[in-house]
């Protein structure tokens, strides 16, 4: 499952390649990546006003989330490998409002880490 993250993720035209797996029980539902593509579920204004115009991998596959659900995230590094793909607060905000029981991402040394939700 993870070379097709990957071959997704590095094809998703961003300068980051990362993909988010939703699984529920032991079946993949979702494998989405970063894009340019919004949502309007998920808009979301920083603190300097700026509105967000990209769809994060978490958000990518949340909309195919139910409860109990479970996410990994990934980050493929350019020189290979995984790297740092800890959700970002507003994909966590979301995470938690859609029920998830539990999120996986690679952390700088490329090892799973658990996110406390």
């Amino acid at each position: 499952m993870y070379s097709k993250a990957e071959q997704k993720a590095r094809n998703n035209g961003q300068h980051y390649h990362l993909a988010a797996i939703l699984r529920r029980g032991k079946s993949v539902i979702r494998v989405g990546v970063n894009t340019h593509k919004t949502h309007p579920r998920f808009s979301r204004t920083y603190k300097d006003g700026q509105r967000g115009h990209c769809m994060h991998a978490e958000m990518n596959v949340l909309r195919f989330a139910k409860p109990g659900d479970q996410i990994e995230v990934l980050r493929f590094k350019k020189s290979g490998g995984w790297g740092m793909a800890k959700p970002c607060r507003h994909c966590v905000k979301y995470i938690q409002e859609a029920g998830i029981k539990k999120v996986r991402y690679t952390n700088r040394q490329g090892e799973w880490e658990l996110l406390k939700l």
